[in-house]
C-alpha cells in the first residue's frame, strides 16, 4: 500500500502549511434511524475539530439534499454540508470534482466504500475508513466492497460481533478491524410537558414497523403480554415508530387478544420521545439482528432498565442481570418472566437503572466517543 507520506508529497501541499480536509461520505442524516442518528454523531466529532481549528470539515450525503442539511439542527455551522439528494453519480462527481484533495475520508457504510477507493487511486485522498454498523457485514459482500475494505486504512465496526462476522465472512484478518461503540444522543431535549404513556406498568418499544424487518420481536412482546394478562393487567406496551407491516401487527395484537394492551403512537417529535423515555418503566425490544441498538443507550440514559435480543451486537450493550436483561428471539415465556419480575422488584428496577446510566456516562458516553474519532481522525489511533 502506498505510503502516506508518498501521496502527500504527490498531492501537492504540505500538512504543515494547513488543516486537514476531512469528509464524511454518509447514507443519510436527516431522518430517524441509528445509522443516521451515528452520521450526527460523527459530525459533531468533525465539527469540534473544526472549531479548534484543526480541520476543514465536509459532509457528502448520499439521500438527503443540500437544503435538508442545511435545515438540519445537528450539522455544525462550520461544516460544509452537501447532498446528493440519491443520485449515486451525483456523489461520485462531487467528490471526485468538486472538493479539494482530502486527508480523510469517512465512509459511513460500506455501501459506497469502493467510492472512497476510487477516490484515492485517483489520489483525491491520502487516507479512508470504512464503518460497519451490523446486519450488512454479516455476509460476504460484493468483491468490490471486499477490496474497498481491504486497501482502507481503518475498518471501524461499532461491536466485536460485528467485526468478527466481516472479517470470518470476507477473509479480511480481524486485526483489521477495530471497535468503537456508539455514543447515546447528549442534547438536552426538554420533555413535553403533560405527555404521558399508556398503562399502569409501562413497557416502552421504539423501532420502524416495516415488513422487511420482521425481526424485532414485537410478536413475541405482544404473547408475552398475554401470558401476563390474566396476573399484570396493568402492563402496557407502547409501540412507538411507522412502517408498512403496522396494520398486520395490530390484527396480530386482535388474535391474541392484547390489542387493549398494546399503543400503536406512530412517530413522535423529539420532546414527545424524550417524555416517552422519561415516563417508560423498562425498554424492550428483543430483537434478532441488532448491529448495536442505540435505542438501548437512550433508555438507560434516561435511568430506564433494558430487555434485548440475546444476539448481533445487543450483549455488548445490555449487561444481563446488571442493566437489564437478554432473551433469546421467540422465547416469549422467558421474556414474560423478566417483565414479571421487574414488575415486581422496584428496587430492582433502580438497580438496573443505575448500572445502565454508569455506562451511558462512561463506555458509551459522547465525550468518549469524539474522543477516538478525534485520535482516529489526526492519526493518534
Amino acid at each position: 500500500m502506498e505510503s502516506t507520506l508518498g501521496r502527500m508529497g504527490q498531492m501537492g501541499t504540505s500538512l504543515a502549511d494547513r488543516r486537514l480536509r476531512v469528509v464524511l461520505l454518509a447514507p443519510e442524516m436527516c431522518s430517524r434511524g441509528g445509522v443516521q442518528m451515528f452520521m450526527r454523531r460523527i459530525t459533531e466529532a468533525i465539527g469540534e475539530l473544526v472549531s479548534d481549528k484543526l480541520v476543514e470539515g465536509y459532509i457528502v450525503s448520499l439521500n438527503d439534499s443540500t437544503n435538508d442539511l442545511l435545515r438540519y439542527g445537528s450539522i455544525p455551522a462550520k461544516v460544509v454540508a452537501w447532498g446528493a439528494e440519491r443520485s449515486k453519480w451525483r456523489l461520485v462527481t462531487h467528490i471526485l470534482t468538486s472538493l479539494p484533495c482530502l486527508d480523510v475520508l469517512i465512509v459511513g457504510h460500506i455501501g459506497p466504500s469502493p467510492v472512497a477507493y476510487l477516490t484515492r487511486k485517483l489520489r483525491r485522498a491520502w487516507r479512508y475508513y470504512v464503518i460497519l454498523h451490523g446486519i450488512e457485514a454479516w455476509k460476504r459482500v460484493s468483491p468490490a466492497k471486499q477490496i474497498a475494505a481491504y486497501e482502507a486504512d481503518h475498518i471501524i465496526a461499532t461491536t466485536q460481533y460485528t467485526a468478527q462476522a466481516f472479517s470470518r465472512y470476507n477473509k479480511v484478518p480481524i486485526e483489521r478491524l477495530q471497535v468503537i461503540p456508539l455514543c447515546a444522543d447528549e442534547r438536552p431535549i426538554s420533555p413535553r410537558s403533560g405527555f404521558r404513556l399508556y398503562g399502569g406498568f409501562k413497557l416502552l418499544c421504539v423501532a420502524r414497523q416495516e415488513a422487511s424487518e420482521r425481526d424485532k420481536g414485537f410478536e413475541h412482546i405482544f404473547h408475552a403480554l398475554a401470558r401476563l394478562n390474566s396476573t399484570y393487567p396493568d402492563i402496557h406496551l407502547n409501540l412507538v415508530g411507522n412502517g408498512n407491516d403496522q396494520s398486520r401487527l395490530k390484527r396480530v395484537t386482535a388474535e391474541l387478544c392484547v390489542s387493549q394492551q398494546v399503543t400503536f403512537w406512530g412517530a413522535l417529535s423529539d420532546e414527545d420521545l424524550a417524555a416517552a423515555y422519561s415516563d417508560c418503566d423498562v425498554f424492550v425490544m428483543p430483537s434478532k439482528k441488532e448491529g448495536f441498538g442505540i435505542v438501548f443507550l437512550e433508555a438507560m440514559r434516561h435511568g430506564k432498565p433494558c430487555i434485548g435480543g440475546n444476539h448481533g451486537g445487543t450483549p455488548e450493550v445490555i449487561e444481563h442481570g446488571k442493566s437489564g436483561y437478554l432473551v433469546n428471539y421467540g422465547d416469549a415465556e422467558a421474556l414474560a418472566g423478566y417483565i414479571a419480575k421487574l414488575r415486581q422488584y422496584p428496587s430492582l428496577r433502580a438497580a438496573f437503572a443505575a448500572c445502565g446510566r454508569n455506562l451511558v456516562e462512561g463506555r458509551y458516553s459522547a465525550a468518549e466517543f469524539r474522543n477516538r474519532y478525534r485520535k482516529l481522525i489526526l492519526g493518534r489511533q
